[in-house]
């Protein structure tokens, strides 16, 4: 086949692009909130719209117990959403979709996460263009086709929440591409949008440092003169300087994300010869996933991903592929060569995503090959047209393409875009991702939780719905099928201890069973609120009154101002005549929690149930009415008090105060 060059437009290829991306990605449009999504896309803050901007700009990414990370401009895009579809439905279940389809928040988000990804695909074409400037439009046209149609990008598209990975690549990819016409102009104003974009990129995701190794590598590649260089090298410190300042001013507190052991075994133990070897398994990992990701997973961990050794296999697999390989092409690199440029990008990006200087969450993911896939695609679409003898020259303008090329990448083509299309649905909503992963997620401890934590709220508001729906005592075994597997694979993973004891509180009424799990969870974690409540429930249930309360004072103590616990305490001591008991609980707290109107109130009601001890319930009260002197109601009511009890020049004081 004879290919005249001349015809391939730029706008034609960003049509292409386009209809391609629509054709791989249209089946997800209609997905709903998966792997959370409903978290970035739908929290309280998102929820005011435009006028929550400010106070993102303020704000971590993740907030709650734990709060991390600082992606502003991913999470404003959110809020401009919900300003302009907040009247649509947010989602939909399947069930709710088979009555009556909508159009929901979450469909608008998929959309505008494909037209993101479509525009990812454009300004890597054309970076690709300023970059290879010795070689015709084929090679950078198919290293962008490559890159469009892989399916490990199922996940930063069909995922809402990786739009920080789609928003952080543009923004390199259009850093690079300014400080590169920088260098071709000398125009000033392309460094000022070249620090834009820079900034953009961080403020996406902090992975944006990968432009850090990625913009030596190009303008070595590009023969950038030093002069130059210096000057583009100082403008990205200046951006990072910026992004460091807006961060700073803007964020208070400490960062609070602590990993656990299912998240990444490397943080509590092994040394650097340990990370050595996991580095190594990730990396032969993630190339068996470039070359053809059989199984895309939502999430890996442990023990999914092992602790790895040299008896693993993959280890020497990767030691006898990545060495050669990393030194050929960093030798061709220096030599400017197009495989040396790819294999220094992949390599480059991938070290800092293998746990060698740090441990990753989920030890790997398939999101984060989004950047160096770019090299590899670099390197698959290099070989191809080299292998087949194709004329890559600048200068040529007619190419012949082999049949044996053309029947190669249309297989290569119709095997990743059949991949890619087959994964869409499995990111319709939480459920069906995690159930359709779980399959080849046996061994990944936070796989079976979430799924175990998914179905959880399901079942609880169908019992309070359907109780006698016969599906309800086969998702609960499910339920607690996955969290015995998360168990099995990690015995601390403590919130999984804790909401098995719930299933048995909640859903089978088996107390002894639940009080064995969650006096494990408190063991591991005395400040465990849920645990506790559960411990006081349950031994409540089965008449052991002294521990239901010791558990509820508990849970006042790491809770103060949790009213509802009180009430449940009080309960427990007027039914059971444990009063006496109950107040020397709650005084023993007066040095550990603040004072409190509520606290007060519920040491005055628990003397009063007591013989002899209506002088301490007067005076409980009363402390409780100086915290809120605007209660009229208990000023009425400690009136009531002192009259009884004959002490009528004080009943006279609260007599005045309640007018």
């Amino acid at each position: 086949m004879k290919l005249n060059l001349s015809i391939i437009t730029n706008r034609k290829v960003y049509i292409l692009f386009t209809v391609l991306a629509f054709i791989l990605y249209g089946n997800s449009l209609n997905n709903e909130y998966a792997l959370d999504d409903d978290m970035v896309a739908d929290n309280i803050l998102v929820s005011h719209g435009v006028k929550a901007i400010p106070q993102i700009f303020k704000s971590r990414y993740a907030s709650g117990k734990q709060e991390y990370e600082y992606r502003p401009m991913v999470t404003s895009s959110f809020a401009i959403e919900k300003q302009l579809f907040g009247k649509l439905p947010a989602s939909q279940t399947k069930q709710e979709k088979e009555k009556n389809d909508l159009l929901t928040q979450a469909n608008i988000s998929h959309f505008i996460n494909l037209l993101l990804y479509i525009l990812t695909c454009i300004l890597l074409f054309s970076l690709l263009q300023n970059i290879l400037k010795e070689y015709n439009v084929l090679l950078p046209l198919l290293v962008s086709i490559l890159f469009l149609i892989h399916p490990l990008h199922t996940e930063p598209v069909a995922n809402i929440k990786s739009r920080d990975e789609l928003f952080m690549l543009i923004g390199i990819i259009l850093s690079l591409s300014y400080f590169i016409k920088y260098f071709n102009t000398n125009q000033l104003k392309y460094i000022l949008f070249a620090v834009l974009a820079t900034i953009f990129a961080f403020l996406s995701k902090r992975n944006a440092m990968a432009i850090l190794g990625l913009l030596p590598i190009v303008l070595y590649f590009i023969k950038a003169d030093l002069k130059k260089s210096g000057v583009i090298l100082l403008s990205l410190c200046f951006a990072i300087a910026i992004f460091i300042s807006i961060k700073e001013g803007l964020l208070s507190g400490e960062a609070n994300r602590k990993l656990l052991f299912f998240e990444n075994p490397l943080v509590y133990q092994g040394d650097f010869f340990d990370r050595i070897s996991v580095a190594l398994y990730s990396a032969w990992f993630y190339l068996e996933m470039l070359i053809f990701p059989v199984n895309l997973s939502f999430y890996y961990g442990y023990n999914q991903i092992p602790m790895a050794t040299l008896s693993n296999w993959q280890v020497w697999a990767a030691i006898i592929f990545f060495i050669p390989l990393g030194i050929y092409g960093f030798i061709q690199f220096l030599r400017r060569k197009v495989i040396g440029l790819g294999i220094v990008i992949w390599f480059g990006v991938m070290l800092g995503v293998i746990n060698l200087f740090f441990p990753i969450v989920g030890i790997v993911a398939d999101r984060f090959t989004y950047i160096f896939s770019i090299g590899f695609c670099i390197v698959v679409g290099f070989l191809l047209l080299k292998i087949f003898k194709i004329d890559i020259n600048s200068e040529t303008v007619g190419v012949k393409l082999p049949a044996t090329f053309l029947l190669v990448f249309s297989v290569i083509s119709i095997a990743y875009s059949a991949r890619t299309i087959s994964r869409n649905p499995d990111w319709h909503d939480k459920l069906t991702l995690y159930e359709n992963d779980i399959e080849h997620l046996t061994e990944s401890a936070k796989a079976h939780a979430l799924i175990a934590n998914t179905l959880y709220p399901k079942v609880a508001n169908e019992l309070r719905k359907n109780p006698n729906n016969p599906q309800i005592p086969t998702d609960i075994k499910k339920i607690i099928h996955h969290y015995n597997e998360a168990l099995r694979i990690d015995s601390t993973y403590l919130t999984s201890i804790n909401n098995l004891g719930s299933v048995y509180v909640n859903f089978l009424q088996d107390y002894e069973k639940a009080i064995y799990y969650c006096s494990k969870a408190v063991t591991m974690d005395s400040s465990y609120v849920e645990a506790h409540t559960n411990l006081a429930f349950s031994y409540n249930k089965l008449g052991k009154d002294d521990l239901a309360l010791r558990h509820y004072a508990k849970v006042i103590e790491l809770t103060p101002e949790n009213l509802a616990t009180y009430e449940k305490l009080m309960n427990i001591a007027r039914d059971a005549n444990k009063a006496g008991y109950a107040i020397q609980l709650l005084e023993k707290l007066k040095e550990k929690i603040p004072e409190s109107k509520v606290y007060f109130i519920s040491l005055a009601n628990l003397y009063s149930l007591i013989p002899n001890g209506s002088q301490f319930t007067i005076y409980y009260f009363e402390k409780a009415f100086q915290i809120d002197p605007s209660d009229k109601q208990l000023c009425a009511h400690i009136h009531s008090l002192l009259v009884n009890s004959g002490n009528l020049e004080r009943a006279q004081q609260y007599f005045e105060l309640c007018k």
